[in-house]
C-alpha cells in the first residue's frame, strides 16, 4: 500500500499513536487500557484500526503480553518524537498563556556532577518555578537514545572523550560545561587520609570500589592503574550506586573514586577523606546532550542556560 503525508494524515488521529504508544509502554492491552480508562476491546480496536490503516501488524500477542513486530518498532520509533512535539506544544501554549511553565524532561549519567546538576535546578526553579522537572538517572547507552526519540529533553553528565557514544544515538550534540577532576576518596580516619602526598601503588592493597564494567567511568579507573603499571586491586567491589559506596567507605579501609565536586560534598560534612594522590586523573569534561535543530522549547531552552550559569559558578 502506497502512503503519502496527506492520505495519511486524513487517516491517522493523534489518539491512536497515544493509544499504541501506552499499549508499548505498558506491555500489554490491558493495562494499557487501564491505564488510560478504556475498556480492553476499545484499545483492541484502536490498535485494528491503526494496523488497517497503515497496512501491516503492529503487535505480536503472547500470553506474556504485546512485542512489537519489525514495522511495529519502525512505527514506535516515530509515534515517541511525535507525542515528543505534542507535550513541547502543549508546553508552549501553557508559556505563551501563563508565563514561564511547561516541563523538563532531564537524564543524568551516575557519574554526572554532584553539584552542576542540583544547583542549575536550583537556578530554574527561582525563574521559573512551574516548570515540572522529571530526573531519569542510568547510563549513556540508556539514556541517549531515549533522548533521540524524544523521551527526554537533556541528559547531563560526563562527555567521553571519545565520541563512540554518537553511534548509540547519531544526531545527538554535546556541549561541554566545564572539566572536573577526579580524587580518590575514603573514610575521614583512614590511614591514608593523614599523609601530604601518597601513590596508587600504596594504596593498591586497600579494599577498593571500582564503577561496574558497563560504565563510561570504568576504562578511566582502569588506566589509572595500568597507567601506574599496576594491575587492579584484588579486592574490589563494583558499584554507582553512591550511598553505598559512602558507606562502605565507613569501614575506613576501603578507597574509591569520585568527581571532586561530589567528595568535597561529603567531606564537608565529615563523611569522607580526599586522599592525597600524586598524579590524580581528570574525571572528564562534564556538559550535556541534546538534539541540535529541534523547535526550541522555552523551558527546556531556559534549563540548558541554567546549566551554564551553574558551570560558571563550578568554575
Amino acid at each position: 500500500m502506497s502512503l503519502n503525508p496527506a492520505s495519511l494524515g486524513r487517516k491517522l488521529r493523534f489518539a491512536q499513536i497515544i493509544v499504541f504508544e501506552q499499549v508499548l509502554r505498558s506491555g500489554s492491552i490491558l493495562r494499557a487500557a487501564q491505564a488510560l480508562n478504556m475498556t480492553q476491546s476499545a484499545v483492541t480496536k484502536v490498535i485494528h484500526e491503526l494496523e488497517g490503516q497503515l497496512g501491516a501488524p503492529l503487535l505480536i500477542r503472547g500470553n506474556r503480553g504485546v512485542t512489537t513486530t519489525e514495522f511495529g518498532e519502525l512505527v514506535a520509533r516515530r509515534a515517541k518524537t511525535l507525542l515528543a512535539e505534542l507535550r513541547h506544544l502543549t508546553d508552549e501554549i501553557s508559556a505563551f498563556r501563563e508565563g514561564t511553565s511547561g516541563q523538563v524532561l532531564i537524564g543524568t549519567l551516575i557519574s554526572a556532577s554532584a553539584v552542576l546538576l542540583p544547583r542549575a535546578i536550583q537556578l530554574l526553579k527561582e525563574q521559573a518555578p512551574a516548570v515540572s522537572v522529571t530526573l531519569r538517572v542510568g547510563q549513556m547507552d540508556q539514556l541517549l537514545p531515549a533522548l533521540a526519540v524524544g523521551d527526554l529533553d537533556v541528559v547531563v553528565g560526563r562527555i567521553p572523550e571519545d565520541v563512540s557514544w554518537r553511534a548509540t544515538a547519531p544526531g545527538l550534540e554535546a556541549e561541554i560545561l566545564h572539566r572536573e577532576p577526579l580524587c580518590v576518596v575514603g573514610g575521614m580516619h583512614h590511614p591514608m587520609a593523614s599523609h601530604t602526598s601518597t601513590t596508587l601503588q600504596a594504596l593498591s592493597d586497600y579494599p577498593w570500589i571500582l564503577p561496574t564494567r558497563d560504565s563510561s567511568l570504568r576504562q578511566t579507573a582502569e588506566h589509572l592503574f595500568y597507567d601506574a603499571g599496576l594491575a587492579l586491586p584484588a579486592n574490589v567491589v563494583e558499584s554507582l550506586s553512591v550511598m553505598t559506596n559512602v558507606a562502605l567507605m565507613f569501614d575506613q579501609k576501603t578507597l574509591g573514586l569520585m568527581p571532586r565536586s561530589a567528595a568535597r560534598q561529603f567531606v564537608d560534612t565529615g563523611s569522607l577523606a580526599i586522599i592525597p594522590l600524586e598524579n590524580a586523573p581528570s574525571f572528564g569534561d562534564v556538559g550535556f546532550f541534546a538534539v541540535p535543530g529541534t523547535l526550541a522549547v522555552r523551558a527546556v531552552e531556559l534549563f540548558k542556560d541554567c546549566l551554564r550559569a551553574a558551570a560558571r559558578e563550578v568554575g
